[in-house]
């Protein structure tokens, strides 16, 4: 019986050492870049490795503009890994320089021209993206609503 006893007790000593140091384990904190490429595509983990936005509205120079059908069926997808596709069949890749600035270079689809564009990045969470393209004639804007 005594045998049994000082048995549970180094078990039980044994779980607590563990319950200690699981308890003080170090937790990752992640930077406010890794922050919003994780909200823009994903985490990288399973089932978790990219996410559709679908075009909502666009603004040109502060006015909205009445979208079509089609337009507002258009989808940008962005893969954890640095790859775009959309909805278009255009594809290429995508990154963030800073915290507010979104990069992309895209191979068309239907002429296999190859171009680059910035975006500034003035609102993201887990439901809306807002990008303003960075060109100095026209302010377009365009909102977007998760997809997925």
């Amino acid at each position: 019986m005594l045998e049994k006893i000082m048995s549970y007790k180094k078990y039980g000593y044994l779980l607590a050492v563990l319950i200690v140091f699981q308890c003080c384990a170090k937790k990752e904190v992640i930077s406010d870049l890794e922050l919003r490429k994780q909200i823009l595509a994903g985490s990288g983990t399973y089932q978790n490795l990219e996410r559709s936005w679908r075009l909502d509205s666009t603004y040109v120079n502060g006015a909205p503009v009445a979208l079509t059908a089609y337009q507002r069926s258009f989808v940008k997808t962005f893969v954890h890994d640095g790859i775009y596709k959309d909805s278009e069949l255009n594809n290429g890749t995508w990154e963030l320089s800073a915290i507010n600035t979104l990069r992309q270079k895209i191979t068309y689809s239907t002429t296999s021209k190859i171009d680059s564009c910035s975006f500034e990045i003035l609102l993201i969470n887990t439901a809306q993206l807002k990008l303003k393209l960075n060109n100095a004639t026209v302010k377009t804007e365009y909102l977007f609503k998760i997809a997925n």
